[in-house]
């Protein structure tokens, strides 16, 4: 898993608002991974990354570095080695990220 974002992903402000750089991006599927946040700590599904192979998905960079903590399935992952939250929201400190995911899809919906 790469330390920073993909330089599409659409935890970047850079990524273009609305998904135009963003392969097979799709709105609706964007606001179904509501459920991979929340407040508060919670076991919750992994948003995976979009440029992951079907079946062999891996969690979305930006969004471990904005929800890492907050999902007790992602610290598991790092109690069991398989993930290295700290480090990639070291990596991530110097990018503008949005800050939620509410702001993140509020973004997008206003550029469809």
């Amino acid at each position: 898993m790469p330390d920073t974002p993909c330089a599409t992903c659409p935890w970047r402000k850079s990524s273009t608002v609305g998904g135009a750089d963003i392969p097979n991006f799709n709105i609706e599927l964007m606001r179904g991974l509501s459920n991979t946040v929340g407040p508060g700590d919670a076991f919750r599904p992994i948003m995976a990354c979009h440029g992951s192979a079907c079946g062999a998905e891996r969690p979305c960079t930006g969004y471990v570095a904005v929800e890492g903590y907050r999902n007790l399935a992602l610290r598991i992952m790092a109690i069991d080695g398989k993930l290295d939250i700290a480090g990639i929201m070291d990596a991530c400190e110097p990018l503008d990220l949005w800050p939620s995911f509410d702001e993140m899809l509020t973004a997008y919906e206003g550029a469809q």
